[in-house]
């Protein structure tokens, strides 16, 4: 029997959630909240907050937009967050910690957990693969990385 904490492992390691930030959906109450999600994943945004944007109950937000996604706002938030941590590591110089913050997840441990969680290793280890660093166009400031 799969434990709640082995449910949220696999519901994150699986591929399924990939496409699920990328599907359509049918409820346009439902798409308003992804693009708030999507525009503001680096604030701290509560199931009241997306509700009141789209004028419905907390809990009616939350069987809809699971009913239309396969996963809660706060899950769906997370992974956004996660793909643009995702990004700022392969492209930046910040530190893991400085990148957690900015994507909303400023408990290191908690960042590198679920990092970890959704992509089978650490922050650290997925920056010592995917880093991409192109030369300076002005010779004098050295490598750059890709923005």
């Amino acid at each position: 029997m799969a434990t709640k904490r082995d449910k949220k492992s696999d519901e994150m390691s699986s591929p399924d959630w990939r496409k699920t930030l990328g599907a359509k959906t049918r409820d346009r109450r439902v798409q308003v909240v992804r693009v708030l999600l999507e525009g503001s994943f680096d604030r701290k945004l509560g199931l009241r907050d997306m509700s009141a944007e789209v004028n419905l109950s907390p809990w009616r937000l939350a069987h809809l937009f699971k009913s239309e996604t396969g996963m809660s706002p706060q899950r769906y938030l997370t992974l956004v967050r996660l793909q643009r941590a995702k990004v700022q590591l392969e492209t930046s110089f910040l530190s893991v910690q400085e990148i957690g913050a900015a994507v909303g997840i400023p408990n290191p441990s908690q960042f590198t957990k679920s990092f970890k969680a959704a992509y089978g290793m650490t922050p650290v280890e997925y920056r010592k693969i995917h880093l991409r660093i192109l030369p300076s166009r002005d010779g004098n400031r050295g490598p750059r990385s890709i923005e």
